[in-house]
């Protein structure tokens, strides 16, 4: 049996496995060849396990985040969450991995201790992600959130805008690829890949769609909500900038806080994180708990390091 082939057996017995780190997730984001597993067993017991994507580009190896992947690391199971077992189970993490030009990826909030990697000359950028406590009362949530998202954008927004999920997901990524040109950006996935995405994550049910529409049916605002065992994911969204002082963007989130609370029962809310000013600033609007996690990078090339600097 191949290491991947353990790990989706360990998977359907591990409920705690995050969403991002699920073997049919990894098989959408990364391609079923496109990633591989590190496994460390303790006995008969599987102590921690570490997904990673693995990708050849322009001759060079390299291990990257994949896309929509906010987040991926190691993961620990309970028997083997102790400080000083994490340690070391992480050196040994380190060893097993392959030799990459490049490795660069986002490990989970949860891992508040990089030092294994340091000691192994990874270097580390602290980045920001956003989350609400659910286990208050939904009136709880509600008054964290700011006088001036309360009273005027929610209040202005839910006397013209309904929030439904039957419109097409060829219409979500359109408002989604209004947002990113507003920024002058390109969207960095294809509508197809969305469309493989979202009908494994429908198969899986694991998503909701949400679309924020006015009274002459236009569309002002989407979001895509996912969630596993314990946390929703605020994992996209967008806004027609036609509509912007609609209110309708700030209402959509509270709408799938709603969501995650009422429906799905679940203990968090992730924002999935951001250090443009912008939208932190409007994460915190919403009261929600500035929490830290690492992007840990090495360069195995000088080649590519100078490369990726002059970039």
């Amino acid at each position: 049996m191949t290491n991947k082939e353990a790990y989706i057996l360990f998977c359907k017995k591990e409920s705690e496995i995050p969403l991002f780190s699920k073997p049919w997730y990894l098989d959408v984001v990364c391609g079923e060849e496109g990633w591989d597993i590190l496994m460390i067993k303790k006995g008969n017991e599987v102590a921690a396990t570490m997904p990673f994507l693995k990708k050849k580009q322009f001759g060079f190896s390299l291990s990257r985040m994949p896309l929509i992947t906010p987040y991926l690391g190691p993961y620990f199971t309970k028997k083997f969450r102790s400080a000083k077992q994490r340690e070391k189970l992480m050196r040994v993490f380190i060893e097993q991995l392959p030799k990459f030009d490049f490795f660069d990826q986002n490990i989970h909030p949860s891992i508040t201790n990089w030092l294994p990697f340091y000691w192994e000359g990874f270097e580390a950028t602290v980045r920001y992600s956003f989350l609400i406590d659910l286990s208050q009362s939904l009136e709880e949530i509600f008054q964290e959130i700011s006088s001036n998202y309360r009273n005027n954008k929610i209040a202005k927004a839910q006397k013209v805008i309904k929030i439904v999920s039957d419109r097409s997901l060829e219409e979500f990524y359109d408002v989604q690829k209004m947002t990113f040109e507003k920024q002058q950006m390109k969207v960095p996935y294809s509508f197809e890949f969305i469309k493989i995405f979202d009908s494994i994550l429908g198969k899986e049910n694991v998503r909701k769609v949400f679309f924020a529409i006015d009274g002459n049916e236009q569309i002002h605002s989407v979001a895509y909500l996912t969630w596993d065992k314990e946390t929703a994911y605020f994992q996209m969204t967008g806004s027609n900038p036609k509509f912007r002082n609609s209110g309708a963007s700030v209402m959509i989130i509270w709408e799938a806080i709603k969501f995650a609370k009422e429906v799905l029962e679940k203990k968090h809310f992730d924002f999935c994180g951001s250090v443009i000013e912008g939208i932190a600033k409007v994460r915190q609007e919403f009261g929600a708990e500035q929490v830290s996690y690492f992007n840990l990078k090495k360069f195995e090339s000088k080649l590519l390091e100078f490369l990726y600097k002059v970039k």
